[in-house]
């Protein structure tokens, strides 16, 4: 493994934030110590088919992390799918049925390693661990958090403030992201920077069930090709990393001028220093 400074100076880059550094820091020198590497979690819920580039910023994020000696974690959440995450949305989700969310838990586990390496990754299923809660433990895990908490969160302030209904199992949510982190004793959890509420959700559940909180590092949104709007299926400004080379060449091609330094950072392997350079021209 490298030393200290070398890992966090290759894990910071294209980072919005690190939840905290100083105990990052500590993590890798324990991982160092001991041998064991960091276990880094990502979730990713499977709501829709097909991944494209906008959701490989944090992959690109994990690789980095498996190149440097660490646990990739990959959670497919086919349990909070069922759900659909509430973050940003100014209404209650359509839920998905169990097929629809099987199928394409097929589909993002051949995906995702288009990018990360398999023979360094572990890849779970959080129905495993949270369809079996008895309703006392739901009761026990929900008694962690209060309502006005929760309601700090902006899009959940946003919809109680306009009169908008947001279901009770919405809460739920960040509850159930968080308690993955503490069934898996993760040590690092990435998420893009929309995922900030949940990420601190695992961090405050791993104290409350006597663990060391996770750090958590999150990645920022990558903007579709119009350069405006985050990369969105629904907009139609995204690349489909599964779309044939030529249609990817195509659409990349469109890519505002201003756009391709960001680009490379967080969605390339390409090195900072060449990244960089071309930067500055």
């Amino acid at each position: 493994m490298k030393g200290i400074a070398e890992q966090m100076e290759l894990i910071r880059r294209g980072v919005a934030e690190i939840i905290l550094a100083e105990e990052l820091e500590k993590k890798i020198a324990r991982a160092l110590a001991t041998g064991r590497p960091l276990r880094v979690k990502l979730g990713l819920d499977p709501t829709a088919p097909d991944i494209h580039l906008g959701h490989t910023v944090v992959l690109q994020k994990m690789r980095q992390l498996q190149e440097l000696g660490h646990q990739a974690i990959i959670i497919l959440g086919d349990f909070t799918a069922r759900i659909g995450d509430p973050t940003g949305k100014i209404e209650t989700r359509k839920q998905l049925s169990e097929e629809e969310v099987r199928a394409n838990a097929r589909t993002y586990e051949e995906q995702i390693f288009k990018i990360l390496d398999p023979e360094k990754t572990e890849v779970v299923f959080n129905s495993s661990w949270l369809a079996p809660l008895t309703f006392a433990e739901v009761i026990r895990l929900a008694a962690n958090y209060t309502v006005a908490r929760m309601l700090e969160r902006e899009d959940f302030s946003k919809r109680f403030k306009s009169g908008l209904p947001i279901s009770i199992h919405e809460f739920f949510y960040p509850l159930m992201q968080g308690y993955d982190s503490v069934v898996l004793k993760a040590d690092v959890e990435l998420g893009g920077t929309d995922q900030k509420f949940n990420l601190l959700m695992g961090r405050t559940l791993q104290v409350a069930y006597g663990q060391e909180p996770q750090v958590a590092i999150t990645m920022p949104l990558l903007e579709g090709l119009d350069g405006v709007q985050k990369m969105s299926k629904s907009l139609g400004n995204y690349v489909g990393i599964t779309e044939p080379p030529q249609e990817m060449y195509g659409k990349l091609m469109s890519l505002p001028d201003a756009l391709v330094v960001r680009y490379l950072e967080l969605v390339t392997p390409v090195p900072l220093a060449e990244v960089r350079a071309i930067a500055a021209g």
